[in-house]
């Protein structure tokens, strides 16, 4: 079996390569100058006018993917760019990261505006606001926001984006958002990852009914890869498995319009990674940083860890394909695992998921032979 599941992994790999999108790592630069991090605003009529920053690699090169990365509550663009290193995996990959900066009303000089701001525009404590009725649908509020700003950058004559690999990824209330956008603009980005996060909408619709009802004429197969620590204090574990039954419902709906478990509620495959005698071998030593003076704390610093045990449930479409990655991350709490311990709300243990993240995005562009249904990979495995 295990020599099976690895020729299906290569088999897949170079089907992805040839599914019609261009490689980045083919033709000319796009991008010859040295690597850039710029602030940019969008304003359009309409919607929440917000700040953004753009990364864009030394190593671009033209039809580049793109990944849209929604930062937490209590922490600004920079500071997430800081802890995820996704500018860092972005130079190694060769694509642009786009960091939308949620607005703070306490930023604001006058009182009169600070007032309007927590009444009607922003957050006071720079969480997205997925919780509030105005800011769940498409082409308003700030989910018609963050699309705008995805657009303004993939628009851009300076860089070459490839529409069909542009992706996006966001923890805690931007992981929510991260639901949200998938479930609102699932034309546009054609996988999504969630990190301590929930469904759509506003964690109260494990079915999916919502969220297909939401993707309207543009549903499709949506790709979702989820995290989630088993003790986040923050965002329980629980909300984590509501997004995972949130997407199994959506993608069961999308493929015929129906919810008949045309894909399955159980996972195909479950791998467990770090579970033996090793893990507890530097127990006494010394551990990261982050045990205290951190938002909060790291439990595998007490034991020295390298990284967390973690549990991975792979879940399939009804060909059998890869559809949907579930990381469950065992004693980590409300951080962002494998980061920058420089930045907020992050725990330099492992997994690297950041890079995780990465490789299945990479795995699942828009259009792809897993969304066309043309491969039975049930018949791979047989």
């Amino acid at each position: 079996m295990l020599a099976r599941l690895l020729l299906l992994a290569t088999a897949l790999l170079s089907l992805t390569a040839c599914n019609g999108s261009s490689s980045s790592s083919g033709g000319s630069p796009a991008n010859t100058q040295a690597a850039s991090f710029k602030q940019f605003r969008f304003e359009q009529d309409g919607l929440p006018s917000r700040d953004y920053f753009v990364y864009v690699p030394a190593s671009l090169r033209a039809n580049a993917p793109l990944v849209v990365y929604l930062h937490g509550c209590n922490q600004n663009a920079q500071q997430a760019a800081i802890g995820t290193r996704w500018n860092e995996t972005a130079e190694r990959f060769g694509f642009v990261v786009v960091y939308p900066e949620q607005k703070n009303p306490n930023n604001e000089e006058e009182p009169a505006d600070q007032t309007n701001g927590h009444l009607n525009d922003g957050n006071g404590i720079n969480c997205w606001n997925w919780f509030r009725p105005e800011h769940l649908n498409r082409d308003e509020g700030e989910p018609g926001t963050i699309a705008g700003i995805t657009h303004e950058v993939m628009a851009r004559a300076d860089i070459s984006i490839d529409p069909n690999r542009v992706y996006l990824s966001g923890m805690s209330a931007g992981g929510i958002m991260a639901s949200t956008m998938g479930a609102t603009y699932p034309e546009l980005y054609a996988a999504i990852a969630v990190v301590a996060g929930c469904g759509y909408p506003a964690c109260g619709d494990p079915t999916g009914s919502a969220a297909y009802q939401a993707m309207g004429n543009h549903a499709r197969r949506l790709p979702v890869i989820l995290f989630h620590g088993t003790a986040d204090e923050i965002a329980p574990i629980a909300m984590g498995e509501d997004a995972l039954r949130q997407w199994l419902g959506a993608n069961d709906w999308s493929d015929n319009s129906q919810p008949d478990q045309s894909v399955p509620a159980t996972p195909a495959q479950t791998y467990n990674v770090g579970f033996d005698e090793s893990l507890f071998a530097n127990v006494g030593n010394e551990g990261d940083t982050c045990i205290r003076n951190q938002n909060s704390p790291c439990i595998g610093g007490v034991f020295a860890f390298a990284s967390y045990p973690t549990t991975i449930e792979r879940y399939a479409d009804a060909n059998g394909c890869p559809l949907i990655d579930f990381w469950v991350i065992h004693g980590l709490t409300h951080n962002y695992p494998g980061g920058n311990p420089e930045g907020n709300f992050v725990d330099p243990i492992g997994p690297d998921i950041t890079l995780a993240s990465v490789n299945f995005f990479l795995a699942n562009p828009k259009n792809s032979v897993f969304e066309r249904g043309e491969l039975d990979c049930n018949a791979l495995l047989q």
